[in-house]
């Protein structure tokens, strides 16, 4: 009679073993794929984005949609782009009380069908990285929205409006910050004819609510806008990271891209929540300035 014979203990294990090595090599490699993946994608959703953001100033004589969420005190937006958690998708409808309790993703998604986008693209995935998984934190900070318009794009980056200072008046006091040694006013357009070489301002950005200022930024949905340049060369808001290291964008002429973060303070700042302790020097941060200011 013939015996079976099956493995040994001993090749069990290099079995094992090799499994184990061939895992680790391909794991990082499959995530690496996944993340080019999501990021193909967010860029056809900045594109799509960006599309309703010219179709809009195209229908309303040059005029850009309001590119921040606040629709109450000195530096709201009037005609926002996306509107704050809403009871129903309505614009003017009540707002969701922001708490546990009460806010829901619908409401978010609310938010999202009530702003002046929306009948542009249709979608509520068009506003939501897949790389972005804020979405799964535990109530009330579960965000959706995965971008934000640029603080000068008619955004929130101004001191006020004329008076009597309702959202509907003209902005009258811009913000000014010293770049270089010399003061610089920074001018928050209203029109899209304002816009100097269109083809390298951006409109558009990833944003990364929670990691952005120490990982205490916590927010119920996107607030506001994406602003930069704080005090001089400084952070204000934080990119995201979600696509091996980079981030996306577009831009005023309706392109989109994306970019791998180049300077370790950055890769630092995003992924461990660690603030920048040489932002003036920040190779990614002068990029993004460059691209921030719209009128010079």
């Amino acid at each position: 009679m013939k015996t079976k014979k099956g493995f040994t203990l001993i090749e069990l294990l290099v079995v094992i073993a090799i499994i184990a090595v061939l895992l680790a090599i391909l794991i990082p490699s499959l995530q690496a794929a996944k993340e080019l993946a999501s990021g193909a994608v967010c860029v056809n959703n900045q594109k799509s984005l960006c599309t309703a953001w010219g179709m809009y100033s195209a229908d309303w004589k040059g005029n850009l949609v309001g590119g921040s969420t606040y629709d109450t005190g000195t530096r709201c937006t009037p005609y926002r782009w996306v509107e704050p958690p809403l009871i129903n998708p309505f614009y003017g409808s009540a707002k969701t009380p922001l708490t546990a309790a009460a806010l829901t993703q619908d409401q978010r998604l609310n938010g999202i069908r009530a702003g002046k986008l929306f009948s542009y693209i249709g979608s509520e995935k068009a506003y939501h990285c897949p790389g972005d998984k804020t979405f799964r934190n535990p109530e009330p900070y579960a965000v959706y929205r995965s971008y934000a318009i640029t603080g000068l794009m008619n955004g929130e980056d101004f001191i006020s409006r004329k008076a009597p200072g309702t959202q509907f008046d003209p902005i009258e006091v811009y913000r000014t910050v010293t770049l270089n040694g010399v003061n610089k006013v920074l001018i928050c357009v209203t029109k899209v004819t304002e816009i100097a070489s269109p083809g390298t301002k951006l409109v558009f950005m990833e944003e990364d609510i929670v990691k952005g200022k120490s990982g205490a930024n916590k927010q119920e949905y996107n607030k506001g806008g994406w602003v930069l340049l704080g005090n001089g060369y400084t952070w204000w808001d934080s990119p995201a990271g979600y696509h091996n290291g980079g981030s996306t964008f577009s831009y005023a002429d309706g392109h989109a891209d994306k970019r791998k973060w180049q300077d370790k303070d950055t890769v630092n700042k995003i992924e461990n929540a660690v603030d920048d302790p040489d932002p003036s020097h920040n190779e990614d941060l002068l990029w993004l300035a460059q691209g921030y200011i719209p009128k010079p």
